[in-house]
């Protein structure tokens, strides 16, 4: 059964109130017209549940703001989410998740001769947008987004991500489910996915868990970044806006996966940023990772899978 507007309905019932779904809830393609995004794409969807998500293809498929009930819950930069064009040294970082890897992850290093900037190549990578689709099953509806990206090398070889993104009918929830293939070289592959959270959610007063166990203290009370490894099975962390509010957001995902959770704070005037960020390598230099035999390469062919799961809770 789907539930939209406070009603819940089979297909057929649905099928009944209005000649197109894509009235009420779907997807929309836009392109923005002016200042530092102007001429990138946007790919918006609506659950119809009060969920409303731009995803980035220009940016891998990225996911920009998204709004649960009207409130907004990822972090925009001042710059609004900037084109490639705009940012020359200014900070990228912009909306509710951003791709680091495949290639390199954290801040810009120099190995083996090779340079890697900050967080990895696939996020500079516009996708092409394969599908967009409306699977039911039964009476249960899923929109969904096929992107594929490809980032290339001639001298180190290249990866391929086939990103499919699925938002309930009716639902205030989405998934990310990522399948990154080595198309040629030897690559060690590394993932990032950059959770970027801003006010209303994140205030002087929100509250996070992991797992079931407060970690408030140790992340939210300082700017700093902080690693942690991830629970074996399915790892949860939370956060709250206060102890009062109902707006919370819950981020999921498989800790085998992805078996670090990296937290970062920045609470300056003007910027109010949380980060939630699992991985699949500790905050180490990838010197130190090799030494330590966590630097391994996969063979051309072989597939990484990652999966993460978001759930929007506005409170009211």
């Amino acid at each position: 059964m789907v539930t939209l507007f406070g009603q819940t309905f089979t297909k057929k019932e649905l099928g009944r109130l209005f000649p197109d779904l894509m009235q009420v809830a779907g997807f929309k393609a836009v392109t923005v017209e002016d200042g530092a995004g102007r001429g990138t794409r946007l790919l918006q969807v609506d659950s119809g549940g009060g969920l409303r998500i731009d995803l980035l293809p220009d940016r891998c498929c990225d996911i920009g703001q998204v709004w649960c009930d009207n409130i907004p819950f990822g972090w925009i930069n001042p710059m609004g989410t900037p084109a490639h064009y705009a940012i020359g040294e200014n900070n990228p970082l912009s909306g509710l998740m951003s791709t680091c890897g495949f290639d390199h992850i954290r801040q810009p290093e120099k190995d083996n001769g090779r340079s890697f900037p900050l967080h990895g190549n696939m996020t500079h990578m516009p996708a092409r947008i394969i599908a967009t689709d409306t699977i039911w099953d039964g009476d249960e509806c899923m929109f969904r987004v096929k992107a594929e990206v490809t980032q290339f090398n001639l001298n180190y070889g290249g990866v391929r991500l086939r990103r499919h993104i699925y938002v309930p009918l009716g639902g205030q929830s989405l998934i990310v489910s990522d399948r990154v293939v080595v198309v040629s070289g030897e690559l060690p592959v590394m993932a990032m996915y950059h959770i970027n959270l801003g006010f209303p959610l994140v205030t002087p007063r929100s509250t996070l868990s992991f797992d079931g166990q407060d970690i408030t203290e140790d992340c939210l009370a300082q700017n700093d970044i902080k690693t942690r490894p991830s629970g074996t099975a399915i790892s949860e962390a939370v956060l709250r806006a206060s102890p009062e509010s109902g707006a919370q957001f819950r981020l999921k995902y498989d800790g085998s996966e992805l078996p670090f959770l990296q937290t970062l704070r920045n609470d300056q005037e003007g910027i109010n940023l949380f980060c939630l960020e699992p991985a699949t390598h500790d905050r180490l230099s990838r010197r130190q990772m090799r030494e330590a035999g966590d630097l391994v390469a996969t063979p051309p062919g072989a597939t990484h899978t990652f999966r993460i799961e978001m759930l929007f809770e506005s409170g009211r």
